[in-house]
């Protein structure tokens, strides 16, 4: 797993996140989450910058993300947010088929 790290990129995208969201970014996720309910699979949560838009409905996220910094951005993101994620419930390892 430690190919998956990237230690430069992940520290310039957790600050540029916040850039973005500011400029309408978070807006737009917003946009296309608020029709969501139920379970979610967030794959690739970067910095957790979704679980704050999560709407009511949605009553669990299972979020995943293989970098170890922007994992622990993103598990503060989970415990700061009213959402469902809670901390230690983003994982870094998947399977798809």
């Amino acid at each position: 797993m430690d190919r998956l790290q990237h230690p430069l990129f992940a520290r310039a995208f957790a600050r540029a996140v916040r850039g973005m969201d500011r400029r309408g970014a978070a807006e737009h996720r917003g946009s296309i989450l608020a029709g969501l309910q139920g379970s979610v699979i967030e794959i690739g949560a970067g910095a957790g910058s979704s679980f704050a838009l999560y709407p009511p409905a949605v009553t669990h996220v299972l979020a995943l993300e293989p970098d170890n910094y922007l994992r622990s951005v993103a598990e503060k993101a989970a415990a700061a947010a009213s959402a469902r994620p809670h901390p230690g419930h983003c994982h870094q390892s998947w399977a798809a088929n």
